[in-house]
């Protein structure tokens, strides 16, 4: 027997025992005979979460439509399981390779792909929760709908983001995450966009000789080179290796060989997965051959300009298109791949770890964790957690740059782990970052940033009170030295719908007495409410929403939206919060608990102050949206006796405006095995 399969089998017997993982090894690590994987489908998304060591999957095909459905698999005990935050994306397919997970927010970071298109969705439900960005925080289990702007909608083809089959990966140390083509856009030439979770900020970069235009290609960033990296294609038979340098703000184009060749030396049909190793500092690319379902290992070194086949004894078993995700834990020092394999179409997940080579020798402090900066009048106090071994700590600053093209510069040695630094200007925009040295001089990786800028705030909650009254609320800002808030009020521009058409990517909503809000397509004339800053926690304001505005289009009322910003003692303003509308949010919570054909649902009440009651629908067949409540109930709970459907809830408020339909629940249809407990979504 070889020593590389007494190796795996040693591994394998061992569960968590990583120090154990053969090099240049594929390993399946589930299912397994004990520990089943759940059978959704392929086309969804996925990234791993280092802080509770777990793969985080997202949508793809549910059986036959497209699905909102989250699942975590645990990468030390093997076990998936499926959860239920309060509120979700609409259900997506087409975001294979598109979504990334956050470090320094600790959040998976949800970016566009493709709703409604294959039925079991409500239009309205899909367009009103559309948005650039979506973010997952695992530890407290809910989403948030960011909605960043700009807030023009459709997005137009140079505003377009993601699409269907886009690229995504997460920048650690500027701390942004990078999304990059997708169908249906302009590539290269516009469809290049980084996202900035701590400021709630979505930038288009337009940079000189970008790919062609493309989709289903590998991405991942090379933090040592600091570049992004991008290869191959679904559709394009383009073979070059393209670099955007965050340095240079370029692109560069590279005709390399060898490369991978899947098929008679093109790219055709390849739709690589990459992901960065900073361990060994090389990108490992996953290549599928359309023709055979069958996979290659690569690697590519950005340093040397150069591919190398890799050729593991086993590859990954043979996949479908749009069915694979790969990511690197640093930890565990393995690649991660979550595969839908072809020979079990829409039956079940797997995931499989690759080694490249064994970790290297620890050479170099860790960089100090913890970093927080505490504004106050014209001084700003930095502290961090001690490093074990540290000397000293030096302190850098980068003045009013974006994160991905810093200027830092030394303005402290220190011995302690806090810094003051009193020679920053009021309003002043600034990046820190913090090294840890050793006896022998050698500095440690930067930390994590600290920024003047507090993070983005949370999301405001609307109460429509009357037809002239609107009170606005938020939460508590958790930094310290927040002075108070800003309240800003925009112009929503709708589109309306008054009886849909249950066709695919239309509205399939039923015939209504009036028109109904189905969509936010921009907002404008965005105005600050407030003279002073707010100290307060809510406001009150006095807009007429009995006067429709030309953007009201024939709805009845008008409509708007708020968005509040921390402002700190330096008087630094955070980014924009999601917006909230004078509509009502969508209800949260929805689930569903089965008896035989009765579906018994619940959810939670609406945050909003004034709610008159709920609506209940549910859908027939694969298109049509059927109202099951004349007036709205005052109960959260509705029993209904069903064969297998979907259900949505829908809040009313004083106004007698309906608002945005929450996350459905099926009925008669869940992952049984995977949750505890009968209440499912």
């Amino acid at each position: 027997m070889s020593r590389c399969i007494l190796l795996l089998i040693s591994f394998l017997s061992l569960g968590a025992d990583w120090s154990r993982h053969p090099v240049n090894e594929w390993v399946k690590q589930s299912p397994t005979d004990k520990q089943p994987a759940p059978l959704f489908s392929w086309e969804g998304s996925g990234a791993f979460d280092p802080f509770s060591k777990k793969w985080i999957h997202f949508g793809g095909h549910d059986g036959i439509p497209q699905g909102f459905h989250l699942f975590t698999y645990d990468l030390e005990t093997r076990v998936w399981e499926q959860r239920f935050p309060p509120t979700s994306p609409a259900g997506v397919c087409c975001i294979d390779g598109a979504n990334t997970f956050d470090v320094a927010n600790r959040r998976f970071v949800n970016f566009p792909g493709g709703s409604l298109g294959h039925g079991y969705q409500w239009s309205r439900g899909v367009y009103l929760r559309r948005s650039a960005v979506w973010l997952y925080d695992p530890a407290a289990n809910t989403w948030t709908n960011m909605r960043p702007p700009p807030y023009r909608r459709p997005f137009t083809r140079e505003d377009n983001i993601g699409g269907l089959d886009a690229g995504a990966a997460y920048h650690p140390r500027h701390e942004i995450s990078v999304s990059f083509g997708g169908q249906g856009s302009q590539g290269g030439t516009s469809n290049l966009h980084f996202y900035d979770a701590h400021a709630n900020k979505l930038t288009r970069i337009t940079a000189p000789n970008p790919p062609s235009p493309r989709d289903g290609m590998g991405v991942c960033v090379d933090t040592k080179n600091d570049c992004l990296v991008v290869f191959g294609s679904q559709y394009a038979s383009d073979e070059k290796t393209y670099l955007y340098r965050f340095t240079t703000g370029k692109w560069e184009a590279h005709d390399l060989k060898p490369r991978p060749n899947a098929r008679k030396g093109k790219t055709y049909s390849t739709i690589p997965r990459l992901a960065y190793d900073p361990l060994h500092e090389i990108c490992l690319g996953l290549i599928w051959d359309d023709a055979t379902g069958k996979h290659e290992t690569w690697t590519f070194d950005v340093s040397k300009l150069a591919w190398k086949k890799m050729d593991p004894p086993t590859e990954p078993d043979p996949s479908m298109s749009r069915s694979r995700n790969l990511a690197f834990s640093p930890e565990h020092n393995v690649f991660i791949l979550d595969l839908n394999p072809a020979a079990l179409r829409g039956k079940g997940a797997q995931i499989w770890t690759y080694r490249y080579q064994a970790a290297p020798a620890v050479r170099r402090l860790s960089p100090p964790a913890q970093v927080q900066a505490e504004t106050d009048v014209g001084r700003v106090t930095l502290s961090w957690s001690p490093v074990k071994g540290a000397v000293a700590y030096r302190v850098y600053r980068s003045l009013g740059t974006e994160p991905w093209q810093p200027k830092f510069e030394r303005i402290g040695n220190v011995k302690e782990a806090a810094f003051v630094d009193d020679k920053v200007a009021p309003k002043q925009v600034a990046l820190y970052a913090v090294r840890a040295v050793d006896e022998n001089q050698i500095e440690s990786d930067d930390s994590l940033r600290a920024r003047l800028s507090p993070r983005v705030a949370l999301k405001p909650v609307v109460s429509v009170l009357a037809k002239d009254r609107v009170e606005v609320s938020w939460n508590l800002h958790p930094a310290k030295d927040i002075a108070g808030y800003n309240l800003y009020r925009g112009v929503v521009t709708v589109r309306t719908v008054k009886k849909g058409e249950p066709k695919p990517w239309r509205d399939n909503d039923p015939e209504y007495d009036e028109p109904r809000v189905a969509e936010v397509t921009d907002i404008t004339d965005i105005q600050k409410l407030n003279g002073e800053l707010l100290t307060s926690l809510s406001f009150t304001d006095r807009v007429d929403l009995s006067k429709p505005l030309p953007e009201s289009k024939d709805y009845k009322y008008a409509v708007h939206a708020y968005v509040v910003r921390a402002v700190n003692r330096l008087g630094v303003e955070s980014g924009p919060s999601p917006y909230a509308l004078t509509i009502s949010s969508e209800p949260t919570s929805v689930l569903n608990r089965e008896k035989g054909t009765t579906a018994e649902l619940k959810w939670a009440a609406n945050p909003e102050k004034g709610i008159a009651g709920y609506h209940v629908y549910k859908l027939e067949g694969t298109w049509n949206i059927v109202p099951l409540t004349k007036e709205p109930i005052r109960a959260t709970t509705f029993t209904h006796n069903s064969t297998p459907t979907r259900y949505w809830i829908v809040a009313v408020d004083a106004l007698g405006q309906e608002g945005q339909p929450s996350s459905p629940a099926w009925h008669q249809r869940s992952y049984a095995g995977f949750f505890t407990g009968p209440w499912h979504q």
